[in-house]
């Protein structure tokens, strides 16, 4: 066997070497995309059960968050405080879910629900109050054009 026919094996070996490696790569990249995407669904449901299992556990804020609901009016300076407080965090894991989103991490199917929570929100008058005077200012400008 000469030197040539030696080198031409060594350079196959070495081609099914590197597609291995390529192969193997993506099914890597494939496995960490699929993790991704079950970690931003967890993450999207986390936060938005947190939310609501704190009006589960206290009836006082669901019924504050019901009341300011349909209106501002008629809360106390407080009320509201407690109010925008509990829309801030419930429009902070909307804005959460919706970049998970655009980054590609959470599916359409996923994002509906969270489309869903915001529609509900924002049927009622008192969010779209607090929407159009302090909410609109406290997200990024892609997640406000949004919604």
């Amino acid at each position: 066997m000469n030197w040539e026919a030696i080198g031409a094996i060594a350079e196959a070996i070495g081609a099914v070497g590197v597609i291995a490696s390529l192969i193997y790569l993506a099914v890597q990249v494939g496995a960490s995309t699929r993790a991704s995407a079950v970690e931003a669904k967890l993450t999207a449901t986390r936060m938005r059960t947190d939310f609501f299992g704190h009006l589960v556990e206290r009836p006082d804020l669901n019924n504050l968050l019901l009341q300011g609901r349909q209106s501002l009016e008629p809360l106390s300076s407080e009320e509201y405080h407690q109010f925008s407080n509990m829309a801030l965090y419930a429009f902070s894991f909307l804005s959460a879910s919706y970049f998970q989103f655009c980054r590609g991490t959470l599916s359409e199917d996923d994002w509906d629900e969270a489309r869903a929570v915001i529609r509900f929100l924002l049927r009622g008058p008192g969010f779209r109050e607090w929407w159009g005077k302090v909410g609109h200012n406290m997200f990024g400008s892609n997640f406000v054009s949004f919604v």
